[in-house]
């Protein structure tokens, strides 16, 4: 195999960091963004029209990247029913062995002196082998089912339905972010079901599911807490980032850190079991004799409540439901969770109106809910704020919205794959091609193994992997929010795949390239023979607004220049229809390349 799929680099590129270098004039910009989130909207129901521009605006937001199958989806929908298809649940699934072809059975069990799984069969909840010895790399740190674990959560994204998991799943991944270092397959798995299922559930349990989950404990030091000086990273984190929030309306106090920080001591996981041993969720230790069993007293921010110490083998479960209990009947949980899903989903800046015209009435449903999330998102993606023209392409593209949109609007798994030209789109050059490239599933597993760390991971987001325990700088730091997204670095790395989506193919390293097929893309055009009509719906399709005259004209001209007529380029798109041999395809296939690559160039693209 190709261990450069899941090799992680030394640090991935920072978005922020790159941001700051590049030490842009903000102010036009936050001017602009200023008066963008001047709207005197509420949350009552939108009862507008609900056409294609009003879709295709939900859907931007609720998805990991459009693509016009999704559209379809919502045809002849009104909201309510867009709404209810959009909050179904979908399967979360478990990685499979996608591997099988560059890592057979006979090698699997000569390196790990067990067999493997069956191809396409999960692995996830199996129990692993327990031998050891000196220079043995054991099965949990597999680089093979690594990468499938990666493989598998991309391409879960690019094929999601029409739905919002996913990109709720991306919400809670930076509100309560998880780590996946250290090449633990049970507990990465588990982090991200947790993850997934947030939404569909009470945020209180989430929260205390999270505490407990292996990856949670390390992340914040939590097992290594010690009644003598207990570490105080989670009891911090825990309220500031994760519950009541650091804004000025929380008051939450040093002494509340402290108190908290004492009542969370005596927790620990079963290592070697939760790495080896069946199953996939956290088993964990209590260490009684850890846990300080004296009483907790908390400031008036919390209505000074005594939370007493409690001895025995539930004493510190009981003392964390009491804290969570407390912290939850504050106001400033609700509105904490509130403010974040306004900024992820609609805009990120907030001002006063904003605070008590669409944020308080949103955390009262949460209350009201159980603290679902779901429930009070649904409130804001029917109401007439959330439809507000002024939002409508306002936000940039996260690396994964952005990449993301482009995989799937092209369908990138349907496309030709080939050592050099279009080996497999032709008969006579399928005898020099490796036929496992035309296995799907294998194909899959090429291409999403490596964008964590490249592809999307360069661009400055990779899942598993934020800068911090605060998450992606893009949806926290004030005043500039998503405009982190953009910066010399990151466009650049947009441009590069921009162009592999265009001209030169998906490039898996030592591996053959993918190109989007030609002949799925004219199908999304009404009439690909006139030039006219095919760069404005093509441009259309891409961007989800009418390009200007200025740039069609350009994009025009590079394909026929000043001289030649547009039937040049209706033969071209004939001749091929006609006769799909190597040569009318090529010929078709660069003059796309070329049309595509002026439409990413233009900045519409990186907005949503």
């Amino acid at each position: 195999m190709n261990s450069t799929l899941n090799k992680n680099p030394a640090k991935l590129p920072s978005a922020y960091d790159a941001f700051l270098k590049d030490n842009f004039d903000l102010k036009p910009l936050l001017e602009s963004r200023n008066k963008t989130v001047d709207v005197k909207k509420t949350l009552a129901k939108y009862t507008g029209e609900f056409g294609y521009k009003q879709k295709r605006h939900l859907l931007n937001r609720v998805l990991v990247g459009y693509a016009e199958r999704h559209m379809k989806d919502l045809d002849g929908l009104s909201l309510d029913q867009a709404i209810d298809l959009i909050f179904k649940k979908p399967d979360f699934g478990e990685p499979v062995n996608n591997y099988y072809h560059d890592f057979p059975p006979e090698a699997y069990k000569k390196k790990y002196l067990v067999d493997d799984v069956k191809p396409g069969e999960p692995f996830i909840s199996k129990p692993y082998s327990k031998q050891e010895r000196e220079g043995f790399v054991p099965e949990f740190a597999g680089a093979e089912r690594l990468g499938a674990i990666d493989s598998w959560v991309y391409t879960s994204i690019y094929n999601q339905p029409t739905s919002v998991g996913w990109r709720l799943f991306l919400f809670f991944h930076t509100l309560v972010p998880f780590k996946d270092d250290g090449g633990r397959q049970k507990s990465t798995y588990y982090s991200m079901k947790l993850t997934f299922d947030a939404a569909w559930r009470s945020y209180k349990d989430y929260i205390i599911d999270v505490t407990l989950s292996e990856r949670m404990l390390e992340l914040l030091n939590l097992r290594y807490s010690k009644k003598e000086a207990p570490d105080e990273n989670f009891a911090r984190e825990i309220q500031e980032l994760f519950t009541v929030g650091k804004r000025p309306f929380s008051k939450f106090t040093e002494s509340d850190v402290k108190a908290a920080a004492r009542l969370f001591v005596g927790w620990d996981s079963m290592y070697w079991e939760n790495i080896v041993g069946e199953g996939y969720v956290t088993k964990n230790n209590y260490n009684e004799f850890n846990h300080d069993t004296g009483d907790k007293q908390f400031s008036k921010f919390y209505g000074n409540r005594l939370i007493k110490g409690k001895t025995g083998q539930d004493g510190g479960l009981i003392e964390m439901k009491e804290f969570f209990d407390m912290v939850f009947q504050t106001e400033e949980v609700a509105i904490h969770l509130c403010r974040r899903l306004v900024q992820f989903f609609v805009y990120p800046v907030i001002n006063v109106y904003v605070d008590e015209n669409i944020i308080k009435p949103m955390a009262e449903v949460l209350r009201k809910s159980n603290y679902s999330l779901a429930e009070a998102l649904k409130v804001l993606l029917k109401s007439e704020y959330f439809f507000a023209e002024e939002f409508y392409n306002s936000m940039i593209k996260s690396p994964m919205e952005f990449s993301m949109g482009m995989y799937k609007e092209f369908e990138i798994l349907k496309g030709h794959v080939g050592y050099d030209k279009f080996n497999t789109f032709f008969d006579e050059d399928k005898k020099q091609f490796d036929s496992k490239y035309l296995d799907p599933i294998y194909l899959a597993y090429r291409i999403f193994s490596q964008v964590k760390f490249h592809s999307i991971g360069r661009q400055g987001y990779s899942i598993g992997n934020p800068p911090s325990v605060s998450g992606w700088q893009a949806y926290y730091q004030e005043p500039v929010y998503d405009l982190i997204w953009i910066n010399s670095d990151s466009i650049k790395r947009r441009k590069e795949l921009g162009e592999a989506i265009a001209k030169n193919g998906l490039d898996f390293f030592d591996r053959p390239k993918v190109r989007f097929d030609v002949n799925l893309l004219l199908k999304k055009i009404k009439d690909p023979s006139n030039i006219n009509s095919f760069i404005r719906e093509l441009a259309f399709l891409i961007l989800g607004v009418e390009i200007n005259e200025k740039a069609f004209l350009r994009i025009k001209k590079s394909i026929l220049g000043d001289n030649f007529p547009d039937y040049y380029w209706s033969d071209a798109v004939n001749s091929f229809q006609k006769n799909p041999n190597k040569d009318n395809f090529n010929v078709l296939y660069i003059r796309v390349g070329q049309i595509l690559s002026q439409i990413f160039d233009l900045n519409e693209i990186h907005v949503f």
